[in-house]
C-alpha cells in the first residue's frame, strides 16, 4: 500500500489523463471506469499506469495479464538475475568502456585521471566529440559538441565543472540510418539472458528521434523492431501507440528500410553478455555504422516498456512470459 500511495503522490497527471484519454478514445469506456480499473490493477498486480496502457490491460483477460511484466515484478526478475556487486561494470561508463573495449570501436578520453594538454590533444584533430556524465542515465547528460566553437580551456574546464568527464569520439552512424534521421545516433536496444552458458536474444527496438535533435531520447521518439535478415518485423509507434508508415522529418518509408548489420550487432552482444556472467539481463544500446556495429553502453535495467507495447507486434503475449520460457526452473526463486 505504501508503494501505492507513492506512486500517486509522484503522478504525472498530465501523462496520466492523456493515457487515460486514449484508452477511453479506443475502447468507449468511461473515463471513470477506465481509472478504476487502473487503480485495481495496481493494488493487485503491481502495474503502473504505463503498464496499464502499454499491455493494453483494458482488452485483456487475467490470465493474458499474467504473462506480462509490471514495475513489480520486473524489478525481481532484475534483482534475482543481476548481482549487485558487479552491475558497477554497467553503472560507471568509462569502466565500460574498459572492460567492453573490443565492441565499443572508437577512442575515449577518462577527464577523473587526465589533465588539460592530454585532452587538448585529444580533441585537435576531431569536428565533433561526446561529453558525458559517466555515471549519468539516458540522453539526459550527454552533449554533443563542435570543437571548432569552443576554446580548448574553456571547453575543459566546463566538462569538469559539469561533471563530464567521459569524452568520446564521434560516432559516424550509417547511410541506412542517416535516411531516417541523420540528425542524432539512432539507438538500437538488444536485450541478452544468459542462462545455463547459453545466451539468448529476448527483444530489440531501435528508437529514432522524430525531430533535429542531436541526442536520442529529447524528442518525442518512434519504435520499431528487427529480424535477423535487418527487415524491421513490427508496427513502427511512438509512446501512444500511433503507428506511423513513414517518418515524419524525412519522410522515408518504413518498409523500406533494412540495416544489414542487425546479426551482427546480435552476434556481438551475444559475446559481450559472456563477459560478466554474474550480470545475467543486459540491455545493449547498439550504434550502427558503415564499418558495422559498434557498442554505445550496456544496462543493468534492460526495461521491458518498449518490447511489452501493445502497438508493437500486436500481441496479447507479455514479456515475463517470454523470460519465463527460457529461465524455467529458476522462475520459483525469483521473489
Amino acid at each position: 500500500m505504501g508503494l501505492l500511495l507513492n506512486r500517486f503522490k509522484h503522478l504525472d497527471t498530465d501523462r496520466f489523463n492523456k493515457h487515460v484519454d486514449l484508452i477511453h478514445k479506443n475502447t468507449g469506456k468511461s473515463k471513470f471506469f477506465i481509472k478504476t480499473d487502473i487503480v485495481l490493477n495496481t493494488l493487485t498486480r503491481g502495474s503502473g499506469y504505463t503498464d496499464y496502457f502499454r499491455g493494453d490491460y483494458i482488452n485483456l483477460s487475467s490470465k493474458e495479464k499474467d504473462t506480462f511484466v509490471t514495475i513489480k515484478s520486473f524489478n525481481k526478475i532484475v534483482n534475482y538475475l543481476n548481482n549487485l556487486e558487479y552491475v558497477i561494470v554497467f553503472n560507471d561508463k568509462i569502466l565500460f568502456n574498459k572492460i567492453f573495449n573490443k565492441y565499443i570501436k572508437r577512442d575515449y578520453i577518462d577527464l577523473r585521471i587526465t589533465g588539460f594538454e592530454e585532452f587538448r590533444e585529444f580533441i585537435r584533430d576531431k569536428k565533433n566529440v561526446f561529453a558525458k556524465n559517466p555515471k549519468g542515465e539516458g540522453g539526459y547528460q550527454v552533449e554533443k559538441i563542435k570543437v571548432s566553437e569552443y576554446d580548448a580551456l574553456k571547453l575543459y574546464n566546463k566538462l569538469i565543472k559539469k561533471e563530464f568527464y567521459l569524452v568520446e569520439e564521434e560516432i559516424i552512424q550509417s547511410r541506412e540510418l542517416d535516411e531516417i534521421n541523420p540528425n542524432a545516433v539512432n539507438c538500437f536496444r538488444v536485450m541478452t539472458l544468459l542462462k545455463d552458458g547459453k545466451v539468448y536474444i529476448v527483444g530489440n527496438a531501435l528508437r529514432v528521434n522524430q525531430g533535429k535533435d542531436g541526442v536520442i531520447g529529447s524528442s518525442h521518439d518512434l519504435y520499431f523492431s528487427f529480424g535477423e535478415d535487418g527487415y524491421i518485423d513490427s508496427n513502427v509507434i511512438d509512446d501512444y501507440g500511433n503507428v506511423y508508415e513513414e517518418h515524419p522529418l524525412t519522410h522515408k518509408k518504413f518498409k523500406e528500410v533494412c540495416i544489414k548489420d542487425v546479426k551482427k550487432a546480435f552476434d556481438m552482444c551475444k559475446e559481450a553478455a559472456l563477459l560478466v556472467p554474474e550480470v545475467r539481463f543486459i540491455g545493449w544500446d547498439i550504434g550502427f555504422t558503415d564499418k558495422g556495429p559498434v557498442m554505445i553502453e550496456g544496462n543493468e535495467y534492460p526495461g521491458f516498456g518498449l518490447v511489452q507495447h501493445f502497438a508493437l507486434k500486436n500481441s496479447k503475449i507479455g514479456f515475463k512470459k517470454v523470460l519465463f520460457d527460457i529461465l524455467k526452473e529458476e522462475v520459483k526463486n525469483i521473489k
